[in-house]
C-alpha cells in the first residue's frame, strides 16, 4: 500500500470506499496504548451512510489517497470491536486537548497532527501547535502556509513538536483520571519548579490527575513548589492514601505547613496513612506554633556522636546525607541529645582524617529556641550569615534546625519565595554542575 504524509484534520472526513462505492466517510483513526515512541494508527473510525459508526482495523485498509479511503472489507458492525484497550482517537482524544512538552517543559495545545508512512503503517510523528494547524483545519492551509512564510517572528514557523517529545494528558475511558505515560528519564529532565508551572497551568481536575500519575518523588517534589491553595486543591481531589504517598515524601517542615492548612479529620486520616516515623516527625513539627521555630524547623539534619575521628565522621554521615535537609553544618550530640558542638563539612574535608572532630568543632554553638518567634530566628540567621541554626528545647535537647531559605519565607512574599533555591533533598540538587 502506497502512502504519503496526512495530517489528521484534513484525512478525516475523507470519503471512505468498498468495491468502488462510497461507504461512508472518515470520522476518526485510533492509536494503541503502547509506549512506542512513534505509535502507528491501529485502526479507524467511519461513519457509513446510514450514520452508523463502525470500526476498521488498518490492516483491512487498501489505499489511501487525496480523496478516498479504500477498505479491502467492511468495517465490524460495532465500533468498540477489536479495538485495543487504553487507545486514543486522535481527533476526539487529541485534537484541542492539552499535552505536555517534556523539552519545551510546558503545556501546549494540539491544534493538528501530523501522520507519516512506514512501511504499511501510518505513524504518530508530530504535534502541530501553531497558527498553521488552525488554519488547515478551517480549509485554509493555502492561507495558512503564505503566512508562515512571510512570518518574522522567530520560531513561528517551527509549529510541530515531535511525538517523541511529548505526553498526551489522556483518559482510558471518559471519566477516568488522566494518565501521563513518561519514561521515567524524561521526567527526571524537567526539573520540580517547571513541573509545577506545567500543573499550575492545568484546571483543578487536571492538576490533580497529574499529580496521580507521577511516582511518589517527583510529586512531591513538584508538589512543593506549589502555592498553598494549588496543594489544598489538589488534597481535595486525589485519594487520602495517594495524599498520604506524597506528603511523606516532602520535607517534614514543607509537609507540616501543608498539613497545617488542613482540616483536623483529613489531617489525621492521611497521618495515619504515613510511614510511622514519617508521620511522627510531622506530629511533632504540628505540636509547636507554626509562628514560631518550632513550626519553621525541620527535623532532618546531620549529626554525630562525640568522639569520633574525621574518617569515622564521615562514614556516620554519609548514612544520613541523603535524607538531611541541609548537607553542611554536621552536629555532635551527646547520648542526651544535646549540642555540644558543630562541624562544617569543610572542616571535615581540610583535616586531618585521623584528627578527633572534638578538636575541630566549634564547642560555642548558637542556638534557638523552639517558642522563638520566626522573625527572631529570620534576624539570627541573617545577623551570623549562617545556612541554618539549630533548635532546642527547654532541656537543651536538639530539636531540628531552621534553614536559611525557610527563614526567608517568613520575610518575602510568596511569588519571590518560589524563586529561590531550596535546601531540600529534591532531584534539584543532583542537577547542579550538570
Amino acid at each position: 500500500m502506497e502512502l504519503r504524509e496526512e495530517f489528521v484534520s484534513e484525512l478525516c472526513g475523507r470519503a471512505v470506499t468498498l468495491a468502488n462505492k462510497r461507504f461512508g466517510k472518515l470520522e476518526d483513526l485510533s492509536i494503541a496504548g503502547s509506549d512506542e515512541a512513534f505509535p502507528p494508527i491501529s485502526g479507524v473510525l467511519v461513519r457509513a451512510n446510514d450514520g452508523a459508526l463502525l470500526y476498521a482495523p488498518f490492516a483491512t485498509v487498501a489505499a489511501i489517497d487525496e480523496h478516498n479511503v479504500t477498505l479491502k472489507s467492511e468495517p465490524l458492525d460495532d465500533a468498540r470491536s477489536g479495538r485495543p484497550a487504553g487507545e486514543l482517537l486522535l481527533r476526539k482524544d487529541l485534537l484541542d486537548k492539552q499535552i505536555l512538552d517534556v523539552d519545551g517543559r510546558k503545556v501546549v495545545r494540539i491544534n493538528d497532527l501530523k501522520l507519516a508512512p512506514a512501511g504499511d503503517s501510518l505513524r504518530v510523528i508530530a504535534a502541530d501547535i501553531g497558527m498553521s494547524g488552525l488554519l488547515r483545519r478551517l480549509g485554509l492551509r493555502g492561507l495558512g502556509q503564505r503566512l508562515l512564510e512571510k512570518a518574522s517572528r522567530p520560531g513561528i514557523r517551527n509549529a510541530l513538536i515531535s511525538w517523541d517529545t511529548v505526553q498526551p494528558l489522556h483518559r482510558n475511558e471518559a471519566g477516568d483520571p488522566i494518565r501521563l505515560r513518561v519514561p521515567q528519564d524524561k521526567m527526571q529532565r524537567i526539573h520540580p519548579a517547571d513541573l509545577a508551572a506545567i500543573i499550575e497551568d492545568l484546571n483543578a481536575a487536571d492538576q490533580a490527575s497529574l499529580m496521580g500519575s507521577l511516582d511518589e518523588e517527583t510529586a512531591a517534589d513538584a508538589f512543593e513548589q506549589l502555592d498553598v491553595d494549588t496543594q489544598l486543591s489538589i488534597l481535595e481531589d486525589i485519594k487520602p492514601d495517594r495524599a498520604a504517598d506524597i506528603i511523606e515524601n516532602m520535607e517534614p517542615d514543607d509537609a507540616a505547613d501543608l498539613l497545617s492548612e488542613v482540616e483536623p479529620e483529613k489531617q489525621l486520616e492521611i497521618l495515619n496513612l504515613m510511614e510511622p516515623e514519617e508521620a511522627q516527625d510531622v506530629r511533632e513539627l504540628l505540636s509547636h506554633d507554626e509562628e514560631s521555630a518550632g513550626g519553621l524547623m525541620t527535623t532532618e539534619y546531620l549529626w554525630i556522636p562525640p568522639g569520633l575521628t574525621v574518617t569515622d565522621a564521615f562514614a556516620h554521615i554519609r548514612n544520613g546525607a541523603k535524607d538531611a535537609e541541609l548537607v553542611y553544618y554536621v552536629y555532635v550530640l551527646d547520648d542526651k541529645e544535646s549540642i555540644i558542638g558543630v562541624v562544617t563539612l569543610r572542616d571535615l574535608i581540610t583535616a586531618d582524617p585521623n584528627a578527633k572532630v572534638a578538636d575541630i568543632m566549634i564547642d560555642d554553638v548558637v542556638t534557638a529556641h523552639t517558642n522563638d518567634s520566626r522573625e527572631e530566628i529570620a534576624s539570627m540567621i541573617a545577623r551570623y550569615d549562617f545556612l541554618a541554626v539549630p533548635v532546642v528545647d527547654d532541656a537543651g535537647h536538639m530539636q531540628g534546625i531552621v534553614t536559611v531559605d525557610d527563614a526567608m519565607d517568613v520575610v518575602l512574599p510568596e511569588k519571590l519565595r518560589k524563586m529561590l533555591p531550596r535546601m531540600g533533598r529534591s532531584r534539584a540538587k543532583s542537577r547542579v554542575g550538570t
